[in-house]
C-alpha cells in the first residue's frame, strides 16, 4: 500500500520506557512547493479520522526535521502492530481553516478545544518575604486563554506557509504537493510521552496518548495507561508546533 519511512527503534528504546508502544500509522506528508518548498510537513490521518474536525490537521502537523535525511523502505524496518484508515482531504482541512481566520469565525476551533480538553481552576501562590498568597484563575478564564492562544498560533501558521497574509487579511494559494506513508508513531504511558519516530528523530505529538485516552483508545493500540501525577491542558505550545 504505502511505504515506510525509516525509524531507528535504538533511538527510541534508549530515550523510552520499556512500557513505551509502537504502532505503524498511515500519514500524508506535505510540501509547500513555492513557498517553502525545502521544508517536510507531516500529519497523521488516523487520529484525524476519528475526530471530525478540521483542525485535528493542524494540531498535529510538525515539521519534519532534516528532511534531505529521511529514508524510505518497502517493508517495515521493525516489526509493529499496523493501523490501516483513510486519510482525510488534508488541502480540505487547510483552506477550511483559513476560511475561518478570514471572517474571524472560530466555532469549529472552540468546539474541538472544548472536546478535548478538561479545563480545571489553576492555582498558584507567591511568597513576598513572610507573607505567602495564593491566587486562583478560574476554569472559564484559562478557556478564554487557550482560545485566544489558539487562534494566534492558527493564524500564525496559516501565515508562515503562504496561505493567509496576515498583514493584508487575505487568504493566498500555494501548491501543496502530498505523498502517504506509514511512519512508527511511539506512545509511552510512563513518561506521558508521545510522537512519531521519523529516523532518529524523536517527533513529539503529546495530543497522541490524551485522544487515546479521552476515546478509550488503548485496547487499539494495545496500551495500558498510568494514571498521571498532574493535569495537563492539550494545546500544543509554540514549541511543538511547526516554527
Amino acid at each position: 500500500m504505502y511505504r515506510y519511512i525509516y525509524a531507528d527503534i535504538n533511538t527510541a528504546r534508549k530515550k523510552l520506557t520499556p512500557k513505551a508502544v509502537y504502532v505503524w500509522l498511515p500519514v500524508q506528508i506535505l510540501r509547500f512547493t513555492e513557498c517553502r518548498p525545502k521544508e517536510l510537513y507531516i500529519v497523521d490521518c488516523y487520529f484525524r479520522s476519528v475526530i471530525d474536525n478540521p483542525y485535528m490537521s493542524i494540531l498535529l502537523l510538525r515539521k519534519i526535521p532534516r528532511p534531505k535525511d529521511i529514508k524510505y523502505n518497502d517493508t517495515p524496518p521493525f516489526e509493529a502492530k499496523k493501523i490501516d484508515c483513510e486519510c482525510r482531504d488534508v488541502v480540505g482541512d487547510l483552506k477550511e481553516v483559513v476560511d475561518d481566520i478570514n471572517t474571524k469565525v472560530f466555532n469549529k476551533l472552540f468546539e474541538l478545544l472544548d472536546y478535548i480538553t478538561e479545563y480545571k481552576d489553576v492555582e498558584f501562590s507567591s511568597r513576598f518575604f513572610l507573607r505567602t498568597r495564593r491566587y486562583v484563575i478560574r476554569a472559564e478564564q484559562v478557556r478564554e486563554l487557550d482560545r485566544r492562544l489558539a487562534m494566534k498560533i492558527t493564524e500564525k501558521l496559516m501565515n508562515r506557509l503562504c496561505l493567509y497574509d496576515s498583514k493584508e487579511r487575505l487568504k493566498q494559494f500555494t501548491p501543496i504537493a502530498i505523498e502517504k506513508f506509514y511512519t512508527l508513531v511511539y506512545l509511552d504511558p510512563v513518561l506521558r510521552e508521545s510522537g512519531m519516530l521519523i529516523g532518529k528523530h524523536l517527533v513529539e505529538v503529546k495530543t497522541y496518548l490524551k485522544i487515546i485516552k479521552k476515546l478509550n483508545l488503548g485496547n487499539t493500540f494495545s496500551l495500558e495507561f498510568v494514571e498521571p501525577t498532574s493535569s495537563e491542558h492539550i494545546i500544543p505550545s509554540k514549541k511543538q508546533l511547526p516554527k
